[in-house]
């Protein structure tokens, strides 16, 4: 049986930059977008033969804001990728949409050319904090959406949202999570995504706050946000199966699930990052030089790193951690050691600081086949940076 593989898809174009952005994308490039959906699709065939090989599990568009383009070089992509499918369909094809720039049109044209799993980038339920931090959407935009993908078809939805943001006090928070728990019945929310906003150095939400412009609630009052969302959730039945993502049992999302199981991927397209054999690699941030050495039949990665197994074996706790659920000692054992064995003052630490748990598996009395769970403790979630810190 083929392994598993999955396919990111970066579509770098937007309408605008949003001022937390820190994402490759690009503005007024229009003109660029023909041919640089021609150049994805001949990376795709150039990488021919390592896709014959393998199955092709889930394919992710991310952006950039990959709604943004014309729905037709969507459909060419899938296209492209449809010449490599080993079965009826791809087990889960997401693509990010924004409220301002998707159309039933659009959304019924995906869904007919394969695409499973929309996500919908919210972020806000408050018009005037959405025009704050740059997006160009309505609430009412986000409502039509939902329904646009409700009529298209489309029974798997993800939404994202940020906190905290400029002008978002504990009570708008709570406002925004009780509108989410409020349609998501009727229209197929099955996954939310709750991210912690990030202050980019050189970001436009960075120098709104250093000059005073605007500001952010205090850590208590993030703490309470954070308490919030895990308690409103769950009332509500998603549950947290890795630090910022929240769904409905059966509901994750898979194609992240492959990035935190070490799953291998490849991405296609300016600045998309791939994991294969052991070594990581990214393509160039220049749409211009990823033309033209897609064109020149030239590689376009710009940055490269073979993993060594000490290297991997890091990597692999970290990745693991980040889920709900962490991971079992026997999985550890496919690199042939014992994680005691390696990193037994670390994790002896971590445990003493109450920032990790590690349980005995029930069945698993014999000395030589004792199976522990690993994994994070609440306040090793609320810390997460720290326990990274002993793997890095």
């Amino acid at each position: 049986m083929k392994q598993d593989l999955g396919i990111y898809i970066h579509i770098p174009f937007c309408i605008s930059k949003c001022y937390y952005c820190n994402f490759v994308s690009y503005v007024n490039q229009d003109n660029m977008i023909e041919e640089y959906i021609n150049a994805v699709c001949m990376e795709i065939l150039q990488n021919a033969e390592i896709l014959s090989e393998y199955n092709i599990a889930t394919v992710y568009f991310g952006g950039g804001t990959p709604s943004y383009i014309d729905s037709k070089y969507i459909k060419q992509i899938m296209d492209t990728l449809n010449l490599f499918k080993k079965g009826n369909d791809f087990l889960e094809v997401t693509l990010e949409v924004n409220p301002c720039s998707v159309t039933l049109d659009k959304l019924i044209q995906y869904r007919n050319c394969g695409i499973n799993r929309i996500s919908i980038g919210l972020q806000s339920t408050h018009d005037d904090i959405l025009k704050t931090i740059g997006r160009k959407h309505t609430l009412n935009d986000f409502h039509n959406t939902l329904k646009y993908c409700k009529e298209a078809g489309f029974d798997n939805l993800s939404v994202d949202i940020i906190y905290p943001l400029p002008n978002l006090d504990l009570n708008r928070f709570s406002e925004t999570l009780n509108y989410l728990m409020k349609v998501k019945e009727e229209y197929n929310i099955k996954h939310i995504s709750i991210y912690n906003l990030e202050i980019h150095k050189g970001s436009k939400i960075e120098f709104l706050l250093n000059e005073g412009y605007v500001s952010l609630v205090d850590e208590e009052t993030e703490y309470q946000m954070k308490e919030l969302i895990e308690s409103k959730l769950k009332e509500n039945g998603f549950y947290p199966y890795e630090i910022s993502n929240f769904c409905v049992k059966g509901f994750e999302s898979k194609h992240n699930m492959n990035y935190w199981n070490q799953g291998i991927y490849l991405g296609f397209g300016v600045c998309s990052s791939s994991f294969f054999g052991s070594v990581r690699y990214k393509n160039t941030d220049s749409i211009k030089e990823y033309i033209k050495d897609i064109k020149s039949n030239i590689s376009p990665i710009a940055e490269k790193e073979s993993l060594d197994l000490l290297d991997l074996m890091k990597e692999f706790i970290i990745l693991k951690l980040r889920l709900k659920n962490g991971f079992s000692t026997n999985e550890f054992k496919k690199f042939g050691k014992d994680i005691f064995d390696i990193f037994s003052e670390e994790l002896q630490e971590l445990k003493e600081n109450q920032l990790i748990d590690i349980r005995k598996i029930e069945g698993n009395f014999e000395a030589k086949t004792k199976n522990y769970n690993i994994a994070l403790t609440k306040r090793g979630c609320e810390v997460a940076n720290v326990v990274w810190e002993k793997f890095v």
